[in-house]
């Protein structure tokens, strides 16, 4: 138990630090810049930081948010960039039963760096069009690639070791003769069928809310990020993520609007909502699910 507490300490405070990095990656994405090779600096006065500028949250609680240098306030997007990120690092290492402890390439370990991908992904979508309105197509594609590439590759992979298992058994060899395994790649093609189809009708359903409200309902980003959303959860869960986007981001405008804080007018994004929907069906989409099939 104490074991299991340590582990997702540290991959937390890994977590920080690569939200740091996340965060500088949704803002040089929007505004240009080099990610990799430019130091970090003020946006304000522009002086390079140093390295005890740039420990995750506790320089922005020691500076007491605002650059050591010309005292300008800093935005609350590095804490909580940082802080998300090592939440979302903890949530893979809990989804995946990732520990330090387990061997290179075992399944668990694939599954969390396949999460830790996915997350921050989300994490820089979320960060640029809740700081900009924009949904760059630099993220948004490389990481529509990434995942249909990885269940592409997955599929294929679990089906070879799977037929490998049948041959070197007895019995597996009698499944193979009267085609079990052949059964098997039908379900498992049926199942990709499923997950890109349904992710390419929300993707159209997007389309279609675009084109009639004109652009003002959603942008071209939300198209996009609706066909990646449909693929990192798979069908059902990808319909509920998407229900679940609306839910939210209709219940929080309606609460903005109430407070004064925004009019019917205003742009509200969509795409940290529908990012949301996607993270809750993580956690707990088969129980919401079986909660609504158990009401009929």
């Amino acid at each position: 138990m104490v074991l299991s507490y340590i582990n997702l300490f540290v991959i937390f405070i890994f977590g920080t630090v690569l939200g740091s990095f996340l965060n500088l990656v949704s803002d040089r994405v929007v505004k240009g810049g080099k990610i990799v090779a430019d130091h970090s600096k003020c946006d304000s006065c522009g002086k390079k930081l140093k390295a005890f500028n740039l420990i995750p949250v506790i320089s922005f609680l020691l500076q007491k948010g605002k650059c050591s240098f010309c005292k300008t306030g800093l935005s609350w997007y590095y804490p909580f960039s940082e802080i998300l990120s090592g939440l979302l690092l903890v949530l893979a290492a809990i989804l995946s039963k990732f520990s330090f402890l387990d061997t290179f390439l075992s399944d668990r370990l694939v599954g969390f760096l396949f999460l830790v991908a996915v997350f921050s992904f989300f994490e820089i979508l979320l960060l640029s069009d809740l700081k900009y309105l924009l949904i760059p197509d630099k993220i948004v594609l490389p990481a529509i690639i990434f995942v249909a590439l990885f269940h592409i590759t997955t599929t294929v992979i679990n089906l070879y070791e799977y037929r490998v298992r049948l041959q070197n058994d007895d019995f597996g060899k009698y499944l193979l003769k009267v085609g079990f395994f052949e059964d098997q790649v039908g379900a498992a093609a049926r199942s990709l069928g499923y997950n890109f189809g349904s992710a390419i009708a929300i993707m159209l359903f997007f389309f279609f809310i675009v084109w009639v409200t004109r652009g003002r309902g959603m942008g071209g980003g939300d198209i996009r990020l609706g066909l990646l959303v449909g693929l990192v959860n798979g069908f059902p869960y990808n319909l509920l993520a998407v229900f679940l986007g609306f839910f939210i981001g209709a219940t929080v405008s309606i609460a903005l609007v109430l407070l004064r804080r925004k009019t019917l007018k205003s742009v509200v994004p969509f795409g940290p909502f529908l990012i949301l929907g996607s993270l809750i069906c993580f956690v707990w989409g088969s129980e919401i699910l079986n909660w609504y099939l158990n009401l009929f």
